[in-house]
């Protein structure tokens, strides 16, 4: 029996506040194909805090269904 899929949210709110990939990419000291895997298949939870951290956000200012999203995984 595998685990349950880690939630993911969508990585649009940061490529929107940063203009492109290439430019979130360089902000999060990422390489481009690696932010652009997180935008077409969605950003791991536990990702998601660490890359909004990186930038000096919470990552409820970037997603505000993260308090809910993170019950929901605790509850599964």
């Amino acid at each position: 029996m595998s685990a349950p899929r880690q939630p993911r949210l969508p990585l649009e709110p940061l490529v929107a506040a940063h203009g492109s990939v290439t430019a979130l990419a360089a902000a999060l000291g990422r390489s481009r194909e690696q932010v652009a895997r997180w935008r077409s298949g969605g950003l791991p939870l536990g990702s998601a805090d660490a890359v909004a951290c990186a930038l000096g956000r919470h990552p409820a200012e970037v997603w505000p269904e993260w308090y809910a999203v993170g019950v929901e995984a605790e509850a599964a």
